[in-house]
């Protein structure tokens, strides 16, 4: 919540916490909210299951469409330095270019 613009919202369906920035998911927990799924892209998140698949997978729509969805991760298995991480490499993935650039000309030193 500390990242411009950010709204927290449930899943329509799963009921668990969902944050979206411009109106697109950046990070969403899993079912039992030990797992979150963050929205990298997609070569982000296969180096990642590559470098850790004991903790990390990448995650693709079960249906046919078989479309990329991000990167999943157990929360206990990494640290908050990372997850810190992912969630601003996430927001910096889905929201709007503009925010972004703001984001960086603010916390620029002048």
């Amino acid at each position: 919540m500390a990242l411009p613009e950010v709204e927290e919202t449930n899943h329509f369906r799963l009921h668990v916490p969902v944050f979206k920035v411009g109106g697109r998911t950046f990070v969403g927990l899993g079912k039992d909210e030990t797992t979150a799924v963050f929205c990298v892209s997609e070569q982000e998140a296969d180096n990642a299951a590559t470098a850790d698949p004991d903790s990390c997978a990448a995650v693709r729509r079960q249906d046919a469409r078989r479309s990329f969805l991000g990167l999943e991760v157990n929360l206990g298995d990494v640290d908050a330095k990372r997850i810190r991480d992912l969630v601003e490499r996430a927001w910096r993935q889905q929201a709007p270019k503009k925010l972004v650039a703001q984001r960086d000309r603010d916390a620029s030193p002048s």
